[in-house]
């Protein structure tokens, strides 16, 4: 179930509003300019999504993950190498902590950034579409790359797959945040999309 080029950078420009969102929170927390690039936008099988991520030659993840239900459903699930995670986390609480704190402080921190990017992510499909969802808390976990929760779960499942650079304090942060729809889901979100594209006389 591919994108069109329309229906793509449709989704390119709508998850960019969220993630400009996003970035002017995480900046109030940081105290810092956070920035966060223009999504790179992909819909994949899960395997081909865990091959995505595990190309990234990383071994060590950090994921936050939140399960959104409404006219459509998806888990949602923030991705960053774990050494990119403790250097967020190290800018958000302060240089001065050793990484044996910075660990302890990691899953309370990761969250709150999942649930910042994430929600952003969502809000912004809400609005454009008129649509409301409801959310879990968000969940951190730890994952090397033959544990990811990507790679767990129904082989029929489509993700949506953005690819995001962070930069805080002229460090650049790779991450992936993913979308897991079922066959229906995904379907229902095309719809979504087409109508929105045909309202803008776009279709």
């Amino acid at each position: 179930m591919p994108l069109n080029e329309l229906q793509r950078d449709a989704l390119g420009e709508i998850f960019n509003i969220g993630v400009g969102r996003a970035a002017s929170s995480l900046s109030q927390i940081v105290s810092d300019e956070v920035l966060l690039s223009a999504p790179e936008v992909m819909v994949v099988h899960r395997e081909q999504a865990a091959k995505v991520l595990l190309g990234a030659e990383l071994n060590q993840f950090s994921t936050v993950s939140q399960s959104f239900s409404g006219p459509f459903d998806a888990q949602a699930m923030l991705v960053f190498p774990e050494s990119n995670a403790l250097e967020i986390v190290r800018l958000m609480v302060g240089p001065h902590m050793s990484i044996e704190e910075l660990s302890e402080f990691e899953q309370e921190a990761m969250c709150e950034i999942g649930n910042i990017i994430l929600n952003a992510c969502m809000s912004s499909l809400a609005d454009i579409f008129h649509i409301r969802f409801e959310s879990t808390l968000p969940l951190h976990r730890f994952g090397d790359t033959y544990n990811l929760p990507i790679l767990d779960g129904d082989e029929e499942q489509m993700v949506l797959l953005l690819q995001v650079d962070m930069i805080i304090s002229q460090q650049r942060i790779q991450g992936h945040i993913l979308f897991l729809l079922s066959v229906p889901s995904m379907s229902a979100l095309l719809d979504h999309i087409d109508r929105y594209l045909s309202a803008q006389g776009l279709a």
